[in-house]
């Protein structure tokens, strides 16, 4: 599939906000918040709205038809789309109530209570994200069981590298953040081979002899069906060099998750806390990007084997 930056910037930007939502509340459901929480929630919650925001803005770029994005809310009991929408829009007012509710009074119970709404809806609408792509059989490399676990690992992740540097930013350590980012770090890491071999190993979805009731035979097509590029090659076609794709995986692995992991552990220490948790903010975002860029690219439709392309 061809990598759309608009995609890409929603599957990232809201995975950083939605991240960030889900540990401040499981902070606040567990009472772990500290004393100077009132302006670090504030702050959070803000952070994370606005990453959120930026992502979901994104994705209104992504239709042909703009004006008629509205109706990506009407379909929730069939669409996983119109589920993350829906599931989206009403994070924020539980997001709202949450901070204004600890603001007013501390770690009450109807602080927890409502930090553990805002986790789950933060984790829910992550997880529609995630299965807009894992719901699409003829797509092997989303189909799977890799998809929606680690959408959710990522955005944990990168909600807490995320949380590690508004946090030292705020207040001038991570705290225990640094120590929980290293862990999702490593988590994501191995996640991402996972998957990776998981993919590399799959047997094809069709082959063109299946596809035209020959299964036990070779077949190959004689000529192009067509003499220019159409859509469906544009976009379901898309193909990446083995070479190209080899050195993102690396690069993904690398800047993504092995750098933010070894920033993680110094600002832990702590060594230049402000500087390593901002570095290892700055190598996560630019990692995903890469890795989402590699999610969609490396992904082939069953529709381009009409077109002798392996799928």
């Amino acid at each position: 599939m061809r990598p759309a930056a608009s995609i890409l910037l929603l599957t990232t930007a809201t995975g950083f906000g939605f991240g960030l939502l889900a540990w401040l509340g499981a902070y606040a459901a567990l009472g772990l918040l500290p004393p100077e929480a009132p302006v670090l929630l504030a702050a959070g919650i803000t952070v994370s709205l606005i990453f959120a925001s930026l992502g979901l803005a994104a994705s209104v770029f992504h239709l042909e038809r703009k004006e008629r994005a509205w109706r990506a809310f009407t379909q929730w009991r069939s669409s996983w789309l119109s589920r993350e929408g829906v599931a989206a829009v009403l994070i924020y007012p539980v997001a709202i109530a949450f901070g204004v509710c600890f603001w007013r009074d501390g770690q009450s119970l109807c602080t927890r209570l409502l930090g553990a709404a805002t986790l789950i809806g933060s984790l829910g609408t992550v997880y529609c994200t995630a299965m807009i792509y894992a719901s699409l059989k003829p797509i092997r490399q989303w189909h799977n069981a890799h998809t929606a676990p680690d959408y959710l690992l990522y955005a944990l992740f990168s909600g807490a590298v995320l949380f590690a540097a508004l946090r030292t930013v705020l207040l001038g350590a991570p705290g225990p953040m640094a120590s929980v980012a290293a862990v999702m770090a490593a988590a994501a890491f191995a996640a991402k081979r996972a998957y990776w071999r998981h993919i590399d190993g799959q047997a094809p979805l069709a082959t063109l002899a299946a596809a035209i009731g020959t299964p036990n035979a070779t077949a190959k097509a004689l000529d192009a069906p067509h003499f220019s590029e159409n859509f469906i090659l544009r976009q379901m076609g898309f193909a990446i060099a083995r070479r190209h794709a080899a050195r993102l995986r690396h690069l993904a692995l690398g800047v993504g998750f092995a750098l933010p992991l070894l920033l993680e552990v110094l600002a832990g220490v702590p060594i230049a806390p402000l500087t390593t948790t901002l570095l290892a903010l700055a190598c996560a975002a630019l990692g995903l990007l890469i890795e989402r860029w590699l999610f969609f690219g490396e992904a082939t439709h069953v529709a381009a084997l009409y077109y002798g392309r392996p799928v």
